[in-house]
């Protein structure tokens, strides 16, 4: 559901606020080119793997 906000019109009537709202664009996509980014390996799973997790889950839910 979180991601349907993404898709809302923004309106900014104030000036002040509207140049507020750039630099902040602009200052965030100046920090996004400095995060790394953590490379988690994964597998697929077996048949018999997701039965077992998904046994597990039920005992302890």
């Amino acid at each position: 559901m979180a991601t349907q906000s993404i898709f809302h019109n923004i309106v900014i009537d104030d000036a002040r606020r509207a140049d507020s709202f750039v630099h902040a664009l602009e200052r965030a996509e100046k920090l996004s080119s400095h995060i790394s980014r953590k490379v988690i390996p994964s597998r697929d799973l077996q048949k018999n793997e997701i039965k077992n997790f998904l046994g597990a889950v039920r005992k302890h839910g």
